[in-house]
């Protein structure tokens, strides 16, 4: 196989010497950071490097599963010491959502997990997940997990054909995320939605989902709003680079915003992947760096 990008050993190794290039860093979490559940070879290398240099970083994660808390503690506990304010995720661009849109004081309706604290609740949205208040909503947002699907697909179907103008709103995107292992996918809220504009298609109905996550807009946006705040001025976008493991969403989604791209292959895409990939990142490393105890400095 001939690869149209050369793959680097480490981006550890890489930062050594361009390190200057660069304004930020943004980083996917699992698949990256973590991978099957532990930290990631490289991974107290490389954020170590950046703290010590004083480089601003951001975790920008598409687990609407958790709240940034929750996956923080998820993190310290695999001893990669974050703080939840250095975390991005999907469920934060409600916030930005909610300015835009001026809510009503109607509840949303909720399908499955949505984090702990909720992402809807924390900004002071109204909400339920009692399938017999779902006609009183003013829209759906699609979590993760925790629900009948069967029931609550079906419920939500046709609460949008007597409410077709109400909102849609899927803060991940993806349609599937990795299992317990390799060849073990699960499925995503995104999948989930698409499920569902599908069928309300076949049915008659157009639906525009508001996604939030990566690849799409707003979790790029809130992340660069938080890096220009830090440094008190503009930043050039072509200055900060994103790693992550999914083309779709963290390859396609960096080059969408203007962010130099870097895919990791510790996660979800192969090397037989990246080849057939339209979708081609500035940067592929085959990890972050070397284990423990291989590491000089």
């Amino acid at each position: 196989m001939v690869l149209r990008t050369e793959v680097i050993p480490t981006l550890h190794e890489w930062l050594r010497e361009n390190l200057d290039k660069l304004d930020a860093l943004v980083f996917d979490i699992d698949g990256v950071l973590l991978v099957n559940g532990g930290p990631a070879p490289g991974s107290h290398a490389v954020l170590s490097m950046l703290r010590r240099n004083q480089v601003p970083f951001f975790l920008l994660t598409n687990d609407g599963d958790h709240s940034t808390e929750e996956k923080a503690q998820i993190l310290n506990a695999a001893d990669l010491q974050i703080h939840y304010t250095e975390i991005i995720s999907c469920g934060d661009g409600l916030v930005t959502l909610h300015a835009e849109k001026h809510f009503s004081l109607e509840p949303f309706f909720i399908m499955g997990n949505l984090g702990n604290p909720c992402f809807a609740q924390k900004i002071g949205l109204h909400t339920t997940r009692d399938l017999s208040q779902i006609h009183l909503c003013q829209g759906i947002i699609v979590g993760e997990k925790g629900y009948d699907w069967e029931i609550t697909i079906n419920a939500v179907v046709n609460f949008f054909i007597q409410k077709p103008d109400a909102l849609l709103i899927v803060p991940n995107p993806d349609e599937y995320y990795p299992g317990k292992s390799p060849e073990h996918i699960c499925i995503g809220a995104g999948g989930v939605a698409r499920f569902i504009v599908r069928v309300l298609k076949t049915y008659g109905i157009s639906m525009s989902p508001i996604y939030l996550g990566k690849p799409f807009a707003p979790i790029f946006q809130k992340t660069h709003a938080q890096l220009e705040a830090l440094y008190g001025r503009p930043v050039l976008r072509n200055r900060v680079l994103m790693t992550g493991d999914f083309i779709r969403s963290d390859v396609q989604g960096a080059l969408d915003f203007g962010y130099c791209s870097a895919l990791v292959l510790t996660g979800v895409t192969t090397l037989d992947m990246l080849e057939r990939s339209e979708v081609r990142p500035d940067l592929v490393f085959e990890r972050l760096g070397c284990p423990i105890a291989q590491q000089a400095g």
